[in-house]
């Protein structure tokens, strides 16, 4: 219910971020995973994928917080850990 009382500037700024979240980083989640990761395009796609899993998980996670269809909300977040590798979560 708060979200809803910000300034109008924030509704602005919510619905730009919304847009980018929603049409241009679930491309990053669609990157091939690779085992090597020396090699400039390779490297390159792991980091696209553990940017673009972190921003939906935060995204989401923003979401849960609001309320605005929670369960809905877990269910998109879960497929995003899976961009995040081993290696990233030591």
């Amino acid at each position: 219910r708060y979200f809803h009382f910000a300034p109008s500037w924030w509704h602005r700024m919510e619905v730009l971020g919304n847009h980018v979240v929603e049409l241009v980083v679930p491309w990053f989640l669609l990157l091939p995973a690779t085992t090597m990761i020396t090699t400039t395009p390779q490297h390159l796609f792991r980091y696209c994928r553990i940017v673009g899993g972190s921003i939906q998980i935060m995204f989401q996670g923003v979401l849960i917080l609001s309320g605005n269809l929670s369960y809905l909300n877990w269910l998109t977040a879960i497929p995003a850990l899976f961009c995040l590798d081993d290696e990233f979560l030591k």
